[in-house]
């Protein structure tokens, strides 16, 4: 009896589900990986309209380069509406900064904060308590903080810095009070060490925060 001949499966005989989310887990780790992958095999023809590849697409440049994403309008809408995590952060900082839709922009970085987006988690707590709303902020940020350790969160703080390179940074008011409002307790380290510890990181960060609004350059180190 003659063996039987092994059925080889390429993508294009796969199902369609299957094959968008194997090329949604290559676009989930690199966009670039996803790009070359397309182009390489048209026939594929799974565009970043499709529900899992939007989904999960990785989209770290944008993340680092927000203005960016005012190229590829198609690209974040769709990514948007599959709640793609990082479009959330880069719209909520686009929203936020440069088109000073605060409600909106807060939304945005809500979801992807919500959804475990580290920058997204830091910058809203950040913007929390710059507007007042300290004890969320600060339960937000020590929830971080404790998750990932101070050195950790200053590594999160220096992505979100890049990402509002170029944009038209504006002090509010509101911020001044907010940093008032939370000047470190008598027990804390003396102020001239600049550096920050554990009584004091909140305000550490708001005020790293208010400098950068105000143009200025960070001044201090986490302990």
């Amino acid at each position: 009896m003659a063996p039987t001949n092994p059925t080889v499966l390429t993508l294009q005989k796969m199902p369609y589900d299957m094959l968008s989310l194997i090329v949604s887990k290559v676009g989930a780790t690199s966009s670039v990986d996803y790009v070359n992958t397309i182009l390489t095999c048209k026939k594929l023809n799974i565009s970043f309209d499709n529900y899992f590849v939007a989904k999960d697409l990785d989209l770290q440049a944008l993340v680092q380069r927000p203005r960016e994403a005012n190229n590829y309008k198609s690209l974040m809408e769709s990514c948007l509406r599959r709640n793609n995590v990082d479009a959330h952060y880069v719209q909520g900082i686009l929203e936020y900064f440069e088109g000073k839709n605060i409600f909106i922009g807060l939304h945005h970085l809500r979801v992807a904060a919500r959804r475990g987006h580290k920058e997204g988690r830091f910058i809203y707590a950040v913007l929390l308590m710059s507007l007042g709303i300290a004890d969320k902020g600060k339960k937000a940020l020590t929830k971080l903080t404790n998750e990932h350790g101070l050195a950790t969160v200053e590594c999160i703080w220096g992505n979100v810095r890049s990402s509002l390179n170029g944009i038209d940074l504006q002090m509010k008011k509101v911020y001044h009070q907010s940093v008032a409002k939370m000047t470190p307790g008598p027990n804390c380290h003396p102020p001239e060490l600049k550096t920050a510890c554990s009584a004091c990181f909140h305000q550490y960060f708001l005020n790293e925060f208010v400098n950068l609004m105000m143009g200025l350059q960070p001044t201090v180190e986490v302990l």
